[in-house]
């Protein structure tokens, strides 16, 4: 693409963004972990987004110990807005995003620092999972380099939200998170999506620097509210991606929402697993396959 998404400003600078909604115990768990780190130089902007517990008593004691600032706004419904406002508060060349019940690895700023360079537009490491039926599993894999819009629709999103650093001037140009609530929870997946579309540089540090909460009240669980969600995403994509990478987002949308929809019984689960192209992914085919002869077997994959 053209150098419209590319800055040539000069050495990074990072402000951290945590956007928060109650939860004041992982508050505390995150700001300490940024108080242990052993590169010190960056700034925080905590975003209430409208929390009913006080957030201010959690923050004030490290407002000696961090570069911080602390906003308060209405309640949103779900992180983009804090974000957006977090970030639009900051000059800093790159922005990171850590959630509120996640944190990171004492070394970790020392170490992503070091990965910054012109040639990258998004940088993004591993996490380790923590939580029910979590330990020891890593979030966080390599996108190709010659083409991660392909590599996100095959395959899905790689990149937590926590362990992602942006240059500002894309976000800017992409305009941040898009706030619509019916994209609650996948709007990272959506901001991700449209840098890789607009030729964005992606960077993997391939190294686990933190770590990711996995609960049962997180705003990304399963359930009936998140297919909507992914249905929302798709539909939004379908016909602003580049033509070459539309059908391999149906493929890749359809086994998700057939997936989706036969663990919440859906009638319009085959439908969806029928989509799947073989072209795209002979694993993920040969998946839906045998999920398609699961619900003839319960005489539910004819609809």
């Amino acid at each position: 693409m053209s150098g419209s998404i590319h800055s040539s400003s000069g050495a990074a600078t990072i402000t951290v963004v945590i956007p928060v909604f109650n939860r004041t115990t992982e508050l505390a768990r995150a700001l300490e972990s940024l108080r242990h780190q052993t590169d010190p130089e960056f700034d925080v902007v905590v975003c209430d987004d409208g929390s009913t517990e006080d957030i201010a008593a959690v923050v004030e004691p490290y407002r000696e110990l961090l570069r911080l600032t602390l906003l308060s706004m209405p309640n949103s419904g779900g992180p983009a807005t804090p974000r957006n406002i977090g970030w639009r508060h900051s000059n800093a060349e790159w922005i990171s995003f850590l959630d509120s019940d996640d944190w990171w690895a004492k070394e970790r700023m020392a170490t992503v620092k070091a990965a910054l360079d012109d040639a990258s537009d998004v940088v993004y490491h591993q996490l380790q999972r923590r939580g029910p039926s979590a330990e020891g599993k890593v979030l966080g894999r390599p996108l190709a380099a010659r083409d991660p819009l392909a590599g996100m629709l095959a395959d899905g999103n790689p990149l937590a939200t926590s362990a992602v650093l942006v240059r500002r001037h894309c976000l800017e140009t992409m305009g941040g998170f898009d706030e619509d609530p019916r994209l609650a929870s996948v709007e990272d997946f959506d901001l991700w999506l449209r840098l890789a579309a607009a030729g964005a540089r992606f960077r993997f540090v391939q190294t686990s620097l933190g770590f990711y909460w996995q609960g049962g009240d997180q705003i990304s669980r399963f359930d009936a509210d998140q297919y909507d969600r992914q249905n929302a995403l798709f539909l939004k994509h379908q016909q602003s991606l580049p033509v070459p990478y539309r059908a391999m987002a149906k493929s890749h949308f359809s086994y998700l929402l057939g997936s989706y929809g036969l663990a919440l019984g859906r009638a319009d689960a085959a439908s969806h697993l029928r989509q799947v192209v073989l072209r795209y992914g002979l694993i993920k085919w040969f998946k839906a396959f045998l999920k398609r002869c699961y619900l003839l077997s319960r005489g539910l994959g004819r609809g």
